[in-house]
């Protein structure tokens, strides 16, 4: 007799958990098609082909051809890809993860030209955890043997590069942010043709930031000015690069001033200064007099730190300094 109890709550328990899942699945499938069904000019998401399955443990849709578009007067962005696949268990219904390997196409028009990138990795998993009301919350992405394209022409490449982001956990309109990558490399001819002597490959690139003074909805295209006004800071927590022979760590805060320059205070420990003088200089950014000087004064603090070089870094009035000595000249920094 109680075989029988057992055969039948077993039973029971597998009809209710395959129904529940069949349930579901459906759901789901109906949200995705309602939301592309409910595209516009200004609003488009659409796919060729959708596929659910993964029962009984896990639910898992498959994308053929995703396209995104979103239109504006002046501003278009579009994404597309041949396949995403994205996976969600019942007991974690605010966590998915995603598989997005293979190639993905954006294009932008920005100010009336249009610029493509085309991102092919050989592993591309991402992984998206929501609040109670499905706020996006942390997002993580992990990307390897990573080749991009600037309008059709290699630009660089790399063995892996790691993005985080979540909400800051004590701050309402702060992000944070980590962004790892290992030996990216920028193809010969990618960079602009009045930028010379660069290294083309960073062995190394660390940076853990809190950004702060966000908008509500998110900073978008246009909004940097915003940002700016309100308030917005980068705060820099740990910033590591390794790139050519030198081997640069520093921590501190920026923001932009009010022609859209970068403005702030670090602290850095640099390998190398004479390297990044000697790019400073073929590059324009500072005279034959100003080298000279800086190389004098902060070769002597380097002898002192035994061939490190720490020293504050300032960036006012358009001037990025190295200590008491002016290295470069600041650029505006627009989002157009």
């Amino acid at each position: 007799m109680r075989y029988y109890i057992l055969v039948g709550t077993v039973a029971a328990v597998m009809a209710a958990w395959s129904g529940g899942w069949f349930y579901k699945a459906g759901q789901l499938r109906d949200e995705i098609q309602l939301r592309a069904s409910q595209s516009s000019p200004a609003r488009e998401w659409a796919y060729r082909d959708m596929a659910i399955t993964g029962f009984p443990f896990r639910l898992q849709v498959d994308l053929s051809s995703p396209h995104i578009a979103l239109r504006g007067q002046a501003r278009e962005l579009l994404w597309e890809s041949d396949q995403i696949k994205a996976v969600g268990h019942p007991w974690q219904p605010h966590h998915i993860l995603f598989d997005v390997t293979g190639r993905h196409r954006f294009k932008a028009r920005l100010s009336g030209h249009w610029r493509e990138l085309t991102l092919d990795s050989s592993e591309a998993m991402a992984s998206l955890e929501t609040d109670a009301e499905n706020r996006p919350e942390r997002l993580s992405l992990d990307v390897r043997k990573i080749l991009l394209r600037y309008n059709g022409a290699p630009a660089l490449q790399g063995e892996r590069l790691q993005l985080h982001s979540r909400s800051a956990p004590d701050i309402p309109d702060g992000l944070d942010l980590a962004l790892s990558g290992e030996t990216l490399e920028v193809a010969a001819g990618a960079l602009p043709s009045d930028v010379v002597d660069l290294p083309r490959t960073a062995k190394l690139v660390d940076l853990q930031a809190r950004v702060t003074g966000l908008p509500k909805g998110g900073l978008t295209l246009g909004g940097l000015p915003q940002w700016r006004d309100g308030g917005g800071t980068l705060e820099v927590k740990t910033f590591h690069l390794q790139w050519g022979d030198m081997d640069i760590s520093a921590t501190g805060s920026l923001a932009l001033d009010a022609e859209m320059r970068p403005i702030g205070a670090l602290t850095a420990r640099i390998k190398g200064h004479d390297e990044l003088l000697d790019i400073a200089m073929a590059n324009g950014m500072m005279d034959e007099d100003n080298l000279a000087t800086a190389r004098a004064v902060l070769g002597l603090l380097a002898a002192a730190g035994g061939g490190v070089l720490s020293v504050p870094v300032r960036l006012q009035d358009g001037q990025l300094f190295l200590g008491p000595a002016v290295v470069a000249k600041l650029a505006r920094i627009t989002d157009n």
